[in-house]
């Protein structure tokens, strides 16, 4: 790589508004949620700082950052995910930042969805941080305000430093060779400006000197002025002079600097980087002077400082654009490759992304030297494969990426085939499952290289919630992203001005339909008169940070409830859904008991609704604070129960009240005798451990008898009643009583 331009030159400065047009702001999202991701390129659509626009990079792990930050040390803010691989990975990624790669000046902003993880006062003593906001805080103006403050921070410390780091260039290095990052250009400066101290008008040889000292004349001339300028690319053997290739071959011995025979030779190494060593030989027409010779040798340190940072800079090269697990192209080397391609280029091309699914379970099951293995298999598979003109790169912990011709069938047929494929590692038969995704380039014609590659990564994450193995990106999904954005924004606004609301769904006594419950389900009616289906802004919800504010709503309006059913002479326990964030929240349950306190409302008033999948996957978290409530008298409901992975371990031991059946097994009664003992083992799990069982989903009479007959007591479902606002379950109430 050659470096055009004068050798060295001072930076003119400038106001940082009079920057040039196409120079942007670096903004660093370190975030695992593919969504927020892309929620976050359209919020900084419209951010503007002293005259530059912004520009979105994008880690989807604390690995990929490292990498990221490494290869762009001019990135002015970090928004950095808290949790990610796991629960303190962002904030491992903060000493790394500082204290490995030493960037003191980037400006780091925390963010979090689940603010109890990392509690903010102890985390802002505790870490080099600028700023660390909770996702549900953060409106969009709020976002750009924070954003602006820490760029105009950050460039006032960058020109600091710079101007630093300028003066010490000028004290401590050569103006001619310190711009120089490749061997080629440094190793032609390094002569050009020996010959300009000495005044010498012929000779100059640079070569680089093998170990063996009986190889010396094997070593390649790299460089070479006037006299011997036809021997660059030769070897010291090619060399005419006899006199010369033995001056060569003692400073070869020695390994140090020597005068010999009027020849000037100054030996460096780089070996502590790379295994390199190299001579300089000068020719004169006369002898050096002393002060010469003096100048010489200190004018050799900045040479062999030179030498080390030449490799040094070519290792981080290599580093920055290399896998170092498998030695391929990585991620910065695909954005590179994207942004290389013309749009001719594009128009014949796709990329393909490849994900290993369950990676993580993988590494915890079989240890990382394994997962090492599978993908060092993976990847000689993939080669054995394709055809050779398709590019494979690493661009993620699990993740691979092909560049590829459009004609050449990458189709969800040959990855059916191709995954079908056994892995042999460690002489054992291995198949693994992978999510692939396509993107045509076709389509993108103006959209950056990491805009891109977000979108193939985006249509992992949405070929995951469909459960699909295969999926071709469509335009489509680009106003789904659209419009997720704009709902979490409403959805923010719903929740301060408290638009959702609640119905409720009665519980009856499946023998002669007596009320006994009702179960709290949260509505949102848009102010355009759409109603938002819960499967929406329920997920969305979890995702920003914002379900925390959600439950506490509902649970607000599940209290307020119970006054009004109390009031009106009903007086039936009402259950109320939590999610998995609340869960784990550690002061989720304390702010839940202060709240049914505040409300003046017996905990035997309430039951909490839980999955199974929730109430197994943290079990020994969760299960002393299910434990408290029971003892309280609250109740605990096992939702969904049958389709989740509780053990028999865990079902002896539950934290719960009740068992809920779910709707898919009531839905296929006297239609699958598999689906009917399921209910019949839950019922008797139920008898066997003291669990109050309950089906949901009934809406049918002869589902209503079958469960009836087997034992089952309680049921919910349309057969009885939909659910209903407040005033019309008073209604039904009073007229189930009648």
């Amino acid at each position: 790589m050659s470096l055009d331009g004068p050798l060295f030159a001072f930076k003119p400065e400038v106001e940082a508004s009079a920057a040039p047009a196409q120079q942007q702001w670096k903004i660093l999202s370190v975030e695992d949620d593919a969504g927020y991701q892309a929620s976050l390129l359209f919020a900084l659509e419209s951010l503007e700082v002293l005259g530059r626009k912004a520009q979105l990079l994008s880690a989807g792990s604390a690995f990929e950052a490292t990498q990221i930050i490494a290869q762009n040390p001019d990135i002015s803010v970090i928004l950095l995910d808290v949790v990610m691989e796991d629960d303190e990975a962002g904030l491992r990624l903060i000493g790394t930042i500082r204290d490995v790669i030493g960037n003191a000046e980037v400006r780091i902003i925390l963010l979090t969805g689940q603010p109890g993880m990392a509690p903010r006062d102890d985390v802002m003593q505790r870490y080099d941080i600028d700023d660390y906001w909770c996702k549900s805080e953060l409106t969009n103006d709020h976002l750009l305000t924070i954003l602006t403050s820490n760029i105009r921070t950050w460039d006032h410390l960058t020109q600091l430093t710079q101007a630093r780091q300028g003066l010490q260039m000028v004290i401590d290095a050569s103006e001619s060779i310190s711009s120089k990052r490749d061997l080629s250009s440094f190793t032609h400066a390094v002569l050009t400006e020996i010959g300009h101290i000495l005044g010498v008008e012929k000779g100059g040889i640079l070569c680089s000197l093998l170990q063996a000292e009986s190889a010396a004349d094997n070593a390649a001339i790299l460089a070479a002025t006037d006299d011997f300028r036809n021997l660059v690319g030769h070897t010291v053997k090619s060399i005419d002079s006899g006199e010369l290739r033995q001056a060569f071959h003692e400073a070869a011995r020695r390994r140090e600097h020597c005068f010999i025979n009027g020849y000037s030779l100054f030996y460096f190494s780089s070996s502590a980087v790379e295994n390199q060593e190299y001579l300089v030989l000068i020719k004169t027409q006369r002898p050096l002077l002393d002060t010469e010779v003096n100048l010489l040798q200190v004018f050799s340190e900045n040479i062999s400082t030179g030498f080390t940072n030449v490799a040094l800079y070519n290792r981080l090269t290599e580093l920055a654009y290399s896998d170092p697990l498998l030695g391929i192209p990585n991620r910065n080397w695909l954005l590179r490759e994207l942004g290389k391609m013309s749009q001719a280029q594009r128009e014949q091309a796709e990329l393909v992304v490849l994900e290993i699914d369950d990676f993580t379970d993988i590494g915890i099951a079989f240890g990382e030297p394994f997962c090492n293995d599978l993908l060092y298999c993976l990847h000689r598979q993939l080669v054995a494969a394709l055809s050779r003109d398709i590019a494979i790169a690493r661009i993620d912990r699990n993740s691979f990426a092909l560049l590829a011709c459009t004609s050449q069938s990458l189709d969800q047929a040959f990855f059916t085939q191709f995954l079908s494929q056994p892995l042999i590692i460690a002489d054992a038969e291995h198949r693994i499952a992978a999510t692939v995704t396509v993107v045509s380039l076709r389509l993108q014609a103006n959209r950056k290289p990491d805009q891109i590659l977000r979108l193939a990564e985006s249509t992992v994450e949405t070929a995951h919630k469909q459960k699909l193995a295969y999926l071709a990106y469509n335009p489509g999904f680009e106003q789904d992203i659209a419009s997720r954005y704009a709902l979490l924004s409403e959805l923010r606004s719903a929740l301060s001005l408290e638009q959702l609301y609640l119905e409720l769904q009665p519980k009856v006594r499946l023998s002669d339909g007596k009320l006994i419950g009702f179960e709290a389900l949260a509505r949102w009616k848009h102010p355009n008169g759409q109603q938002i289906p819960p499967y929406q802004f329920i997920s969305l919800a979890e995702t920003s940070g914002l379900i925390g504010r959600l439950d506490q709503l509902i649970l607000q309006q599940t209290c307020s409830a119970l006054h009004s059913l109390k009031a009106a002479g009903i007086e039936v326990p009402i259950a109320f859904n939590v999610s998995s964030p609340d869960l784990i929240e550690p002061r989720f349950f304390n702010r839940m008991l202060s709240l049914i306190q505040e409300a003046n409302i017996s905990p035997n008033q309430l039951e909490l609704e839980i999955t199974e999948t929730q109430a197994v996957k943290d079990y020994s978290r969760v299960s002393p604070h299910l434990r408290k409530l029971i003892s309280l008298g609250m109740g605990v409901s096992i939702d969904d129960f049958g389709i989740g992975y509780s053990s028999l371990s865990h079902i002896t031991d539950l934290a719960a009240t009740t068992l809920k059946i779910d709707k898919s097994f009531i839905d296929r009664l006297g239609h699958s005798r598999a689906d009917e003992q399921v209910v019949e083992m839950i019922l008797r799990l139920g008898e066997c451990f003291g669990f109050t069982i309950i089906a949901e989903g009934i809406e049918t009479e002869p589902q209503r008898l079958t469960l009836q007959n087997r034992g089952c007591l309680q049921g919910q479902g349309y057969l009885f009643a939909r659910p209903m606002s407040l005033p019309k379950a008073i209604e039904w109430a009073r007229a189930q009583a009648s």
